[in-house]
């Protein structure tokens, strides 16, 4: 099963104390790395934000951001610093008549100083709300599921048509070979021919003999049913229900190395140009799994 490393959830909810929002973003990453941005008073549950991501998620970038609204109502106590009320307010006037403003100082000028007034709030029920922060987690984290999961199927589409086009080159591919390597023993006996034509000793068998021993170096048979085993063994790897990426990653490295033997090893312009355009899509395929968990 294919799941994209790219996504998004949401959950909101509220118990007596908080009202909570949480919004979850992936992005692709070779390992998983757990980001929190959530209010100090959440830090006691940031073991249990992660083990509950592990749940869920094996890698990527994982950034979860988490925002709460204290409940007034909860509010035990409610202090107010009138000494600096006084201050701020005869400070503002001053102000005022050195400046010869002709406007009134007002309470809502006073309150946009922190510490006027302070909220003594009770201790929230820990329990109570770490039952709510993961319980909205895990909803986050389920639709968030669901959106790589969407985008995983329509990655695995795409690598299936490529990997077909790749199958066809292949076959193409082929058929030439063995032209290859009769195009190489015909090409370079007749050079030979006629470097040594006028020398009577010559052994032919021997040079023939390793005509055909070079020759076979140029064969590409043994590259082009690796080639076939890793597309098989990739195939079979996109159904498996686990991380995939990295085992996806390294077979799509194998298959670009027996491409490059196949170039490497051909002077046939059919088959140097079928190599470019498999080496283009199986960079495209490697361009892909990136983002495969």
């Amino acid at each position: 099963m294919v799941y994209s490393m790219t996504g998004f959830g949401r959950s909101d909810g509220e118990n007596d104390d908080f009202t909570i929002s949480i919004e979850i973003k992936t992005v692709n990453h070779k390992y998983l790395d757990i980001q929190i941005k959530s209010p100090y008073y959440f830090n006691y549950l940031e073991e249990d934000i992660k083990k509950t991501v592990k749940k869920y998620l094996n890698r990527g970038r994982i950034e979860i951001f988490i925002k709460s609204t204290r409940k007034i109502g909860n509010a035990a106590k409610i202090d107010v610093d009138y000494l600096l009320a006084k201050s701020i307010n005869e400070a503002l006037n001053n102000l005022k008549n050195e400046l010869q403003i002709n406007e009134e100082v007002g309470l809502n000028n006073i309150l946009k100083y922190d510490g006027v007034i302070n909220l003594q709030y009770e201790e929230p029920n820990e329990d109570s709300t770490k039952k709510l922060v993961i319980g909205l987690m895990e909803e986050a984290l389920v639709e968030l599921k669901n959106m790589r999961k969407v985008e995983g199927e329509n990655l695995s589409k795409i690598i299936e048509t490529q990997l077909l086009e790749i199958s066809k080159l292949i076959s193409e591919i082929e058929i030439e070979s063995p032209k290859l390597t009769e195009k190489y023993r015909e090409d370079l006996l007749e050079k030979l021919n006629d470097i040594f034509s006028e020398t009577e000793s010559l052994d032919m068998d021997r040079i023939s003999l390793e005509i055909a021993l070079y020759a076979d170096k140029s064969d590409i048979t043994e590259e082009i049913v690796r080639l076939r085993s890793h597309i098989d063994q990739f195939t079979n790897t996109m159904k498996e229900n686990s991380s995939i990426g990295r085992k996806l990653d390294f077979i799509i490295q194998e298959m670009n190395r027996e491409v490059n033997t196949i170039s490497s090893k051909s002077n046939d312009k059919i088959i140097t140009e079928k190599s470019i355009e498999l080496k283009t899509l199986i960079e495209k395929i490697r361009e892909q799994i990136q983002n495969i968990e």
